[in-house]
């Protein structure tokens, strides 16, 4: 048929022949150079974020670490740590009453196991958790069981009006100390004696008079950065604990940070900052609104451990997952195992591809034992999926 067409339609076919497939070459070169662009243009922004919010998070721990070493020194708190301990080494001889020994069994029966159960799941035993002194069941009696104010809102009393020593001194100083930690968005602050009772907490849970050396708290993460601070008191040198559980907290995830007291070369006691979760979540979600930090509607940031555990929550889960949500993203974890900075792109199903990029090891300076530094070694993570 072509060999009798006129030789215009051959030219033309010719040219067609030729032209297609160039234009379906150049198109197709044009498309990957444009993915590629849009790949670059997106992981520079998560790295940008990444570094942005590692930046803010060692600034955080940092100033927290220079509030824990200054107030630890202020001659306010010596004087607080050396009057509170006084005031409980007079409590010692205490005898409670029945109705008091009563009021504070019903306590954990009625308000403290059965909301640590519902966060733990587990079956609870009264005897686990109680103090073993009548003078700490006093303290608990009159702070806590007695206290008028409901669970969540028992740091509003500044004097349980019972005469004695401790109440005075706490009269004198709690009000301060409450505005302080409402003031930083700290979960509480303890005063620990030498010996590793809780003289003092300002949010006044189950651990208030407990002792952290052989107490019913004695395995926790709080026991662990007390007995860092303590031995470590004349270095003058601020601990800091990763996030676990916190029974005394109702199961919520508690981090501390611990300075030593001392009065010249004399160790008083540690003082003790309840970090929650809450703060640092702030920082990697930008109080949930991701939209400001450019992520849209598919992007995340959060912090991961070297457990490869969760340190802030996802934006995906309705619940939150800190430290008992592991991430099974396969980039992080080659990211966190090698050490490195990492951007990368992981094909999704339905044509979505996901971008991420996770910058381990964050720098935070501060005096602390290798196993405890878990921020020395956490990934923060900046992640967007796209079409």
């Amino acid at each position: 048929m072509l060999r009798n067409a006129p030789i215009r339609w051959k030219l033309f076919l010719t040219v067609l022949a030729l032209a297609v497939p160039a234009l379906m070459l150049v198109g197709f070169l044009s498309y990957l150079g444009g993915k590629a662009a849009v790949e670059r243009t997106t992981l520079d922004h998560l790295t940008s974020v990444r570094a942005s919010k590692a930046h803010r998070i060692e600034e955080y721990f940092d100033q927290i670490r220079s509030l824990a070493r200054t107030l630890a020194r202020d001659r306010m708190i010596v004087d607080a740590m050396v009057d509170f301990d006084d005031a409980h080494q007079s409590m010692l001889d205490v005898e409670l009453s029945q109705e008091q020994r009563e009021a504070v069994l019903a306590y954990y029966d009625n308000e403290f196991l059965p909301l640590l159960g519902a966060t733990t799941g587990a079956q609870l035993e009264r005897a686990d958790f109680l103090p073993a002194d009548d003078g700490d069941l006093y303290l608990q009696y009159h702070y806590i069981a007695a206290n008028p104010h409901p669970v969540g809102e028992k740091v509003l009393l500044d004097d349980a009006g019972d005469g004695s020593f401790y109440s005075e001194v706490h009269s004198t100083i709690h009000s301060v100390l409450r505005d302080f930690v409402r003031e930083f968005g700290f979960y509480d602050l303890l005063l620990i004696d030498g010996s590793g009772t809780i003289v003092y907490s300002v949010a006044k849970e189950a651990d208030l008079g407990t002792n952290l050396l052989d107490g019913p708290y004695q395995d926790s993460n709080l026991a662990a950065v007390y007995q860092e601070a303590q031995h470590d008191y004349l270095g003058n040198s601020v601990h800091l604990v990763d996030f676990a559980h916190h029974a005394p907290s109702f199961g919520e995830p508690a981090s501390f940070i611990a300075a030593p007291i001392v009065d010249g070369a004399w160790l008083l006691g540690v003082l003790v900052f309840q970090m929650p979760v809450g703060e640092i979540d702030d920082v990697m979600t930008s109080h949930q609104n991701w939209e400001i930090d450019g992520l849209g509607k598919s992007g995340e940031s959060y912090l991961l451990g070297p457990d490869f555990r969760m340190r802030s929550n996802s934006r995906f889960f309705p619940e939150p997952l800190t430290v008992s949500a592991k991430s099974t993203r396969r980039s992080v974890a080659s990211g966190r195992r090698s050490n490195s900075t990492s951007s990368t792109r992981t094909s999704r199903s339905a044509g979505m591809s996901s971008y991420t990029a996770s910058c381990p090891a964050l720098t935070i300076p501060m005096s602390m034992p290798a196993w405890m530094a878990w921020y020395r070694n956490a990934a923060c993570i900046a992640s967007r999926t796209t079409s």
